[in-house]
């Protein structure tokens, strides 16, 4: 009876095949079994390499052709690998195949996740007409909900129309009712009830305790409790709605116009955001400070994370989403931040093919007598030079005093740059 061999492909004999866990034959001969136990790596043989690109050009990523995913594995990572190590033809294309095809199946991934929902993030059922537009235009957006639309009507939550309007009192005063204990008397009752007819919220009237009593007197009367729960509701409603038209604005605070184009809406509380602020500096724009304080912390050595991250209660240096944007958009910002780079693992990142903004020709080497240094950055502030002055004797001359206070910001700044950045250069 004859085998074939899965690294050779030759057609052998049982006998020159030996038998590995549960005593089942093994799939390659003894001789390719000798080779992969003296160190030798596995490679797809080549009716495998065929397969595997087959499945590669109908779109399969990596992961399903080497990890199974549902479907037998034609070989490990480390063999594919290998293969394209040995045959650099087959293996440019393999990966840039690889590589296609995890950028398509991961945008396909989030298409479905998006464009498959039949509800809102509020749980309301979309229409016919509104899945049928995202799975047209392969994209979710929360402002298609006609419910949560009415909901967000203006910069309130409702409607002023379904809030049944009527304009609330102009000086509402916080009522003071009688007694102490848990249970209102019936004046009391009746004085909130006058007030709440009137159009006053009851937020307004009662303070923390006077609230638990009087929702204890409508837990206690049902009748009252129908009576007047419309009538809490509606005010309720009327109070944001008036609060919001007070708050009505119609640009952000950095001038962008909040057109229905350029305005976005949180799901969680239908509050309005600037699309532009949002997209381009994710809401604060970046000034040249920002940039020589980014700069001069890579020249310390700090990392990104370092730079982007809020420590000890302060706000970072500049936002990830800052960082990201600016190495997009300003070619010259990038490459200056790549000069400035000390870090070693910092400039790994930088070099290698998943970064963000790669700069052609330029090559980046980490410093030997890299020490990491946990100096805080130092920002440049008003009043450093007179407080560098103050350091010096009075009855010094001015020159003299100057000159001592470079050497005194000479020290200061080399403690800040480790060294390695003359200030006066």
């Amino acid at each position: 009876m004859m085998q074939q061999c899965r690294r050779c492909e030759q057609n052998l004999p049982l006998s020159s095949f030996g038998y590995g866990g549960r005593s089942r034959p093994r799939k390659f001969c003894h001789g390719c079994f000798s080779a992969i136990v003296n160190g030798e790596v596995f490679t797809m043989n080549p009716t495998e390499a065929d397969i595997f690109m087959a499945r590669l050009e109908a779109g399969h990523s990596l992961r399903m052709l080497t990890g199974g995913a549902g479907e037998p594995p034609i070989c490990s990572a480390d063999a594919f690998r290998k293969h394209c190590e040995l045959n650099p033809e087959w293996g440019a294309k393999a990966l840039a195949l690889v590589e296609a095809n995890s950028k398509s199946r991961i945008q396909d991934g989030i298409v479905k996740r998006t464009t498959d929902r039949t509800a809102c993030n509020q749980g309301h059922p979309l229409s016919p007409e509104i899945i049928a537009r995202m799975q047209a235009e392969r994209r979710y957006d929360h402002r298609w909900c006609e419910a949560c639309a009415r909901r967000w009507q203006g910069v309130g939550r409702y409607f002023a129309e379904e809030a049944d309007f009527i304009e609330p009192p102009a000086n509402v005063e916080r009522l003071t009712l009688s007694g102490r204990s848990r249970f209102l008397s019936a004046d009391d009752i009746a004085l909130v009830e006058s007030w709440l007819i009137k159009g006053a919220s009851l937020r307004k009237l009662l303070g923390a305790w006077d609230a638990i009593r009087f929702r204890l007197a409508l837990k206690n009367n049902p009748d009252l409790e129908s009576r007047l729960r419309p009538i809490i509701e509606r005010n309720a409603k009327v109070a944001v709605v008036v609060g919001s038209r007070k708050r009505r604005i119609s640009h952000c605070k950095y001038g962008h116009e909040l057109t229905i184009e350029n305005t976005g809406i949180k799901p969680s509380n239908g509050s309005r955001f600037c699309l532009t602020c949002n997209r381009t500096f994710a809401g604060a724009p970046v000034t040249p400070q920002m940039l020589d304080n980014v700069e001069r912390g890579l020249l310390t050595g700090m990392s990104v994370g370092d730079l982007t991250t809020p420590r000890d209660g302060k706000r970072p240096t500049i936002t990830y989403a800052q960082w990201r944007t600016v190495r997009r958009t300003r070619p010259d910002i990038n490459e200056r931040f790549m000069r400035a780079l000390r870090n070693p693992a910092t400039i790994r990142s930088f070099m290698s093919g998943n970064t963000i903004a790669r700069v052609p020709g330029l090559t980046l080497a980490a410093p030997a007598d890299f020490v990491r240094s946990d100096v805080p950055l130092y920002t440049p502030q008003e009043g450093d030079t007179e407080w560098l002055l103050s350091l010096t004797p009075h009855y010094w001359s001015d020159a003299d005093r100057m000159t001592s206070s470079a050497v005194s910001f000479w020290l200061l700044w080399t403690a800040s740059f480790g060294g390695r950045m003359s200030p006066f250069a």
